[in-house]
C-alpha cells in the first residue's frame, strides 16, 4: 500500500476532507445579565450560530461549567460580553482546526488601549532575550477563553472548580490532558473592551495557586526580580508607569498566593472551595 507523503496535494486535500470547517456552533457567553440585541446580532454576524446560550451562575466556573453541558455541537464557542471579534474571527480560528486540535484561541488585544501593560510586555520580552532566560517574560496573558472555540469531545466530562478567575487556563489544561493541543492564533482577531484590573492581582495568585498553577517558591523568585524589572521597564520603554505595574501586579500576586498558602496548611474550608 503507498503511503502518501504530507508534501503531496492528495495529502491536503485529505487533511481538509477530515478536518471540515463546523457548520454552525452554539456560543456561550458567561453573563449575569442579558444580552443586548446588537451584541448578538454582532455574533451573528461572525460565527454560524446554532444556539446562544447565557448562564447566570455566580462565578465563571460555574457558569462555564453550566454552559458546557447545554452544548449540542461538535464545536462551540466562549465568547465573552465584553469582547468584539474581528471580522477575520471565524475565518481565522476555523483554518486552525485540526484532527489533534481542542481547542483554538483567538489572540485579543485591549481595544481601551493600555500603554503600561503594553511597555512593560515589551520590555519583559526584550529582558528575557538578552538574558537568554524564559522565565523573565511576562506571564500575565494566560488562557483567555473569552474568544475561544473548542471541541465539545475534548472537554467530556470536565468538572470546573468554583474559581473566579483562572478557570480559562483549567480549561486548557483539560483540553491538553485530553490529549488534543490548545492553540493560538498568530495574530489580533479580538478586541478586549476594558483595560487591565490590577485590584484582581490577589485573586489571580491566590486562585493560581488553588489549582497548583502558582506556588510560592516561584513567586519568591519573581519578587527578587522585581528591582531588575521595575528598572528595566522604566530605562527601556520611558514610561514610568510600566515600571510601577510590575510591582504592583507582582506584589499583589505574591500576596494572593501566601494567603491561599496559609489556608490550606491551615486546613481552611475556603481552600476546598476551589478544588474541583
Amino acid at each position: 500500500m503507498s503511503v502518501i507523503s504530507p508534501r503531496s496535494p492528495l495529502y491536503s486535500l485529505n487533511r481538509r476532507e477530515e478536518d471540515q470547517v463546523p457548520g454552525q456552533v452554539d456560543v456561550l457567553v458567561p453573563s449575569l445579565k442579558g444580552l443586548r440585541s446588537e451584541f448578538v446580532e454582532h455574533l451573528r454576524s461572525r460565527i454560524p450560530v446554532h444556539h446562544v446560550f447565557t448562564s447566570s451562575a455566580i462565578g465563571l466556573g460555574r457558569a462555564r461549567q453550566e454552559l458546557m453541558e447545554r452544548v449540542d455541537t461538535e464545536w462551540f464557542a466562549f465568547v465573552d460580553d465584553d469582547v468584539r471579534l474581528r471580522s477575520d474571527w471565524w475565518s481565522i480560528v476555523t483554518g486552525m482546526i485540526r484532527s489533534d486540535v481542542g481547542g483554538v484561541e483567538g489572540l485579543w488585544s485591549y481595544r481601551a488601549g493600555d500603554k503600561r501593560v503594553d511597555d512593560y510586555t515589551r520590555a519583559m520580552a526584550r529582558l528575557s532575550r538578552l538574558l537568554r532566560q524564559e522565565s523573565w517574560r511576562d506571564r500575565i496573558d494566560r488562557a483567555f477563553t473569552g474568544d475561544t472555540l473548542v471541541r465539545r469531545e475534548a472537554v467530556k466530562d470536565i468538572r470546573m472548580p468554583n474559581i473566579p478567575l483562572w478557570e480559562d487556563e483549567y480549561i486548557r489544561r483539560w483540553v491538553e490532558k485530553s490529549g488534543f493541543k490548545w492553540l493560538r492564533t498568530p495574530r489580533v482577531v479580538c478586541d478586549h473592551l476594558r483595560s487591565y484590573n490590577l485590584k484582581q492581582s490577589n485573586n489571580t495568585g491566590k486562585y493560581g495557586y488553588y489549582i497548583g498553577q502558582l506556588k510560592v517558591r516561584t513567586q519568591f523568585k519573581r519578587i527578587a526580580q522585581l528591582p531588575v524589572k521595575v528598572v528595566f521597564a522604566a530605562a527601556y520603554t520611558g514610561n514610568i508607569r510600566a515600571g510601577t505595574f510590575a510591582a504592583k501586579k507582582d506584589l499583589g500576586v505574591f500576596k494572593g498566593v501566601l494567603q491561599a498558602h496559609v489556608q490550606r496548611k491551615s486546613g481552611s474550608p475556603l481552600y476546598s472551595l476551589a478544588l474541583p
